[in-house]
């Protein structure tokens, strides 16, 4: 046998060992985790997943969040979506006297950091109690919360970031 055909048994042998796992997980009724190729996605219905949720996180980790330079883009939607829900935590609470503030834009091509549209109105406030979730009211304007494939949420900060730290901003996503 020639080594081109004893490869292709053995992709063929794994293949077959493959389907009788599942199909013994299939059984017992366990849903074991499974992956798509380019050979099975055509199979995919993509129709399927409007509506759905997807959730975006994105931590400044430590000190780095008392340094403006370290707030700016998050996130590049790769599909089209609408902001559904924003909210915010930090470990460490702003010292500055002035209003120090955190607010989430989306950026279309091209646009720099402060240049695009607030998704939310109001600003999360980082003198806040610490540990402690605010929410966000998303705005009601539906095309400055819908982001195109390619579209980008930011974080922008005002004010003087004087020992804030650890700040997770948490987007809730809906397909469309």
């Amino acid at each position: 046998m020639n080594p081109e055909d004893k490869k292709i048994l053995e992709d063929l042998q794994s293949r077959i060992d493959e389907v009788e796992i599942l199909t013994m997980a299939l059984k017992k009724g366990v849903l074991v985790d499974h992956f798509h190729n380019s050979i099975d996605s055509s199979g995919v219905q993509f129709v399927s997943i409007q509506q759905r949720k997807v959730w975006v996180h994105h931590t400044i980790v430590g000190t780095a969040a008392a340094t403006a330079a370290n707030y700016g883009v998050f996130f590049i939607a790769p599909f089209a979506c609408i902001v559904m829900a924003v909210k915010e935590v930090h470990q460490t609470a702003g010292t500055d006297l002035g209003a120090v503030t955190l607010n989430i834009e989306k950026l279309t091509s091209g646009q720099a950091n402060d240049g695009g549209v607030s998704i939310q109105s109001g600003t999360f406030n980082l003198k806040g109690t610490i540990n402690t979730v605010q929410t966000g009211t998303v705005i009601g304007t539906y095309g400055s919360r819908t982001l195109a494939a390619g579209d980008r949420l930011s974080m922008l900060d005002a004010g003087t970031l004087t020992s804030v730290a650890n700040v997770t901003i948490f987007v809730e996503l809906q397909i469309i």
